[in-house]
């Protein structure tokens, strides 16, 4: 789904999001208890090669501090220097608990369907495809980990979103190349992640034949997110960076704190829109650049409540100003 602009009348889109059809690297027969290794064959640019994941028994943990002290951008985020990446030019699903996948570079979708999983230091790039879907798509499964990865759409469409996820925590994430950078369920924290470059497109079958509607992220239902510490830039003829609605569910304890935001028509767009209220929506010390197309870096409807404190403009640290209409 592409929200529309503050006028806040956007059309659903179905969540059944499908992987693209091709050759399909499945990771994992079973549930996983035992550690093991699960290897399917794989050509890689250089001749034959395999594509490797491994079962552990722990699953994401915290690790070291999530930020590098910086404002996230492709310096700092996606896959480290130095890392050399194994080349797998097909789709992967992941059905075994405590798969991990690390250090690879995937010419294809990146699906979940298993618990306590582990995707790092890895760039994942999707291909043509006329289905909707996501280039890293968590289709089930909790406590998931995705982390110092890239996901760069390889053929840009109006079909593919970056990431589509609930139970996750998204870090260091460097997402380019959708239409929305991150649709996002429950239970999921994005911390230190750069989301920019949205792809637009004049005509999207989604929105009746009309624009896309792109959104660094969109928020269509769901409870328990945090949203700290990320640099999220649409342009100023795209939608926002952060998009709430409630057209799939209620919404409520999103925590959005420590964000650099730009671009959209208004850069944080929040609406009650398909239930009567929207409650439990907390912007705190956000820092908002002036390309909106509106000069409105926080919309929110009539029947939103926003809890605001500490967002101010970045270039001289002003408070912002909040519209609220319908």
């Amino acid at each position: 789904m592409r929200t529309s602009l503050p006028i806040l009348t956007a059309l659903a889109l179905s969540l059944a999001l499908s992987t693209a059809c091709g050759t399909s690297a499945t990771t994992g027969a079973g549930t996983g208890g035992t550690a093991s290794t699960h290897t399917t064959s794989a050509s890689s640019a250089g001749g034959a090669g395999t594509s490797t994941s491994t079962g552990s028994g722990s699953g994401p943990d915290a690790g070291s501090p999530p930020c590098p002290g910086a404002k996230p951008d492709a310096t700092n985020t996606g896959v480290p220097a130095g890392v050399t990446l194994q080349v797998v030019n097909q789709d992967v699903t992941v059905t075994q608990d405590g798969t991990v996948i690390d250090a690879q570079d995937i010419h294809g979708f990146l699906t979940i369907k298993a618990s306590h999983v582990r995707v790092t230091r890895s760039i994942v790039r999707g291909h043509a495809t006329a289905a909707t879907t996501a280039i890293i798509k968590v289709a089930s499964g909790t406590d998931i980990l995705i982390e110092d990865t890239e996901v760069a759409a390889a053929e840009p469409s109006v079909d593919v979103d970056g990431v589509s996820a609930s139970n996750v925590t998204a870090r260091r994430l460097n997402i380019h190349g959708g239409v929305d950078g991150m649709k996002l369920g429950s239970n999921s924290t994005v911390e230190c992640c750069f989301i920019h470059d949205l792809v637009s497109f004049a005509s999207d079958p989604n929105q009746g034949g009309g624009p896309t509607h792109n959104d660094a992220i969109q928020i269509l239902a769901g409870t328990g997110m945090h949203i700290v510490g990320n640099q999220l830039v649409a342009t100023k003829d795209q939608n926002a960076a952060i998009q709430i609605t409630e057209d799939f569910g209620t919404v409520n304890d999103i925590h959005i704190e420590n964000n650099w935001a730009d671009g959209g028509g208004c850069t944080f767009n929040f609406s009650h829109k398909g239930a009567a209220a929207l409650d439990g929506i907390f912007t705190v010390d956000n820092r908002f650049g002036r390309n909106s197309f509106f000069n409105c870096p926080i919309l929110k409807s009539t029947m939103t409540t926003l809890v605001s404190s500490g967002d101010v403009w970045d270039d001289d640290s002003t408070p912002v100003p909040i519209q609220t209409h319908d």
